[in-house]
Order: structure tokens, then C-alpha cells, then sequence
């Protein structure tokens, strides 16, 4: 039996557990367990439900009215995405109160949404409508939740942790990324202090895997590289942007792309404890590291995919934060 509690950052957090044999039944959810500890302490929280969903003209869905932003501008930026349900700020409501955390089990056509982010609001016209064009931002990802807290109870099991993994938004590169999963030496709240240190001997007890399927594109040619720093636990993705402008050959503008239908993955994490586990309190993390010289060549080079020449970038380069992408704070009673 594996218990839960979700950590959510970008301004907004609910902390609850919920036992994993009581999914999405909202009834039975009073006198859940108090997280063993405070993530978020002098963090302001801020709501962003729609109580009174209004249907929307131009998108024929759900999806917010935006000051400003026109019927062409609607299909350019989420023209590609699921139409937005009615029920959608109760579902993304529910998730950020952490009485839903099971999210390999929630349509797309919610965590697809950007609105189902706490990072996106006030940013459609800042980062599209009035996108300075002479700016290219190559870089941008994250995980939400950031931080998830499970008990496992019985030793000698394995445990499936899912967070979302996307695009920044206006993102214009298609981002080449391992994501590693690791054992840091300590577990950290969002403001990036040491809540607890890790065991020192957690490696002998503990073994990690992403189970997300590597990009097809790499697949197809990493038998003939040299040298791949991809693992065996690792995961090769690549992320596409979530915001082009696009050019005739005479330079003219002729139109934008937004949000594409995979801008968001279920990240899955396999986390295995040993059967002789000592009881305590372990940190899972994961991070993200640039491909090397062999992987970028081949991306940069080959015109078989969508994505080569000055379109790929070797993401994890420059973006770090205080925090690891994401953790999982592991309680072994």
C-alpha cells in the first residue's frame, strides 16, 4: 500500500494524502494523514478557480474569454488541443487540493490544458499576443507537482510515481533532454532549504527507473553512435516548442503555432525498495542533463526529422533552480 501527499509550486499548494485504493472516491477523504513535513511554510497561496465556467464563441468550449485575443489567435495558440470541458476548474481544482494524484488516470483534456498550470495566468499576452519576435527563448521545462510525498508500508515492493512533465510556455526550440532519476543527498523544500539528509547508504536499497519510452527519433540511430551518455534508468525525450511564428520565403509573417498535442508527458517514475530497507525517511529526485556531442550531431544534422538544424537545442545546459525538478519523499515506516 502505497499513501500520497502532492506538493504543488507555481503559487499555488493543498497538501492531502489519499490512499491508493480510495482513487477519486471524494467521500471518503476526512481525517486523511498530515504530511510528515511543511513544504511550503511562509508561502503565500494563491486560488485560481472559475466557479462559473462561460462558454466561449470562438473556441466552442469552455475555455477562458482572454481580453484582446481574437478568433485567429484562439486557433494559432490552442488550436491543437483538446476542447476544454465544463467541469475543467473543478477537476484542476480538485488536483491542486491533492485529492486527485492520480494522474496517469486523468484525461488529457485536462492536464493538456495551460490553464490547468499555475504559472500560466497572465501570461497569454505577455508571452503570445505580444511576443517581441526578435526574441528566441530555446529553454524551458518543469514538473508539476514539484514535490510528492508517499509512505510505503510494505518492504520489498515497488512503487509508480507520477508528475507532469512540459514545455515552457513560448518555448521556440525543440529541446533535446535526459532525464535522470537520482538519490541527492538531501530532500529540500521549494525555497531550496535542507528539510532532512539522505541516508547515507540509500543507493544499496534503493534502485530507479523512468519508464516513459525514449523519442523514437534517437531510438532509430543509437546503435551507431560511438558514445551515448543515455542510461539504462534515463529517459532521451524531446520537447517540442509551444510557440513558433512563421515566415514566408519573403520574410513576411504568415501566421503562429502554439501548444502542440504533446506538449505535456505523464512522467512515470519506478522507485524498487529492497526487501531489508531500514525504516526512515529517503529522498527520490529527478534531474535533467544535456545529451552529448554524438546525440546533438545526429539531431543537428539529419534532415528525417522534424526537428534538425537551429530548430533543436541541447536542453539542461543553463536552466537549474533551487530545487530538484522534481522529488519524491519516501516514508518507510
Amino acid at each position: 500500500m502505497v499513501v500520497i501527499a502532492i506538493i504543488i509550486t507555481f503559487g499555488v499548494v493543498a497538501v492531502k494524502w489519499e490512499n491508493n485504493t480510495d482513487r477519486y472516491n471524494l467521500d471518503n477523504l476526512d481525517g486523511l494523514d498530515v504530511p510528515r513535513y511543511d513544504y511550503m511554510s511562509n508561502v503565500e497561496l494563491v486560488g485560481f478557480n472559475l466557479s462559473n465556467p462561460v462558454y466561449n464563441n470562438f473556441t466552442g468550449d469552455y475555455r477562458p474569454v482572454y481580453p484582446n485575443i481574437t478568433q485567429e489567435q484562439y486557433d494559432w495558440y490552442f488550436g491543437m488541443l483538446p476542447s476544454m470541458p465544463k467541469d475543467f476548474f473543478s477537476i484542476a481544482q480538485l488536483v491542486y487540493d491533492g485529492l486527485i494524484t492520480d494522474y496517469d488516470r486523468l484525461s488529457e483534456v485536462y492536464y493538456l490544458q495551460p490553464e490547468f498550470y499555475p504559472g500560466w495566468w497572465g501570461t497569454l499576452e505577455d508571452r503570445f499576443a505580444n511576443y517581441d519576435s526578435s526574441r528566441w527563448t530555446p529553454e524551458g521545462y518543469g514538473c508539476y507537482p514539484l514535490i510528492k510525498q508517499i509512505t510505503v508500508k510494505e518492504k520489498g515492493t515497488k512503487a509508480v510515481v507520477t508528475t507532469y512533465f512540459k514545455t515552457g510556455y513560448a518555448t521556440n526550440s525543440y529541446q533535446g533532454l535526459i532525464i535522470r532519476p537520482y538519490l541527492p543527498e538531501h530532500a529540500r523544500d521549494i525555497r531550496g532549504d535542507v528539510i532532512f539528509d539522505q541516508p547515507s547508504n540509500a543507493d544499496r536499497y534503493i534502485s530507479l527507473n523512468i519508464l516513459n519510452p525514449d523519442d523514437p527519433v534517437y531510438e532509430s540511430f543509437k546503435d551507431g553512435l560511438m558514445y551515448d551518455n543515455v542510461g539504462d534508468s534515463d529517459w532521451m525525450t524531446i520537447l517540442k516548442p509551444t510557440h513558433q511564428i512563421l515566415f514566408d520565403e519573403y520574410g513576411e509573417k504568415t501566421g503562429e503555432v502554439g501548444f502542440p498535442s504533446d506538449w505535456v508527458r505523464v512522467l512515470q517514475l519506478e522507485i524498487t525498495f529492497s526487501s531489508d530497507i531500514p525504516s526512515g525517511d529517503y529522498v527520490v529526485a529527478l534531474k535533467v542533463d544535456p545529451p552529448c556531442f554524438e546525440i546533438n550531431q545526429e539531431y543537428y544534422y539529419s534532415n528525417e526529422h522534424p526537428y534538425y538544424g537551429w530548430l533543436y537545442y541541447p536542453g539542461g545546459q543553463f536552466f537549474r533552480q533551487n530545487t530538484p525538478h522534481f522529488q519524491v519523499i519516501v516514508h518507510i515506516p
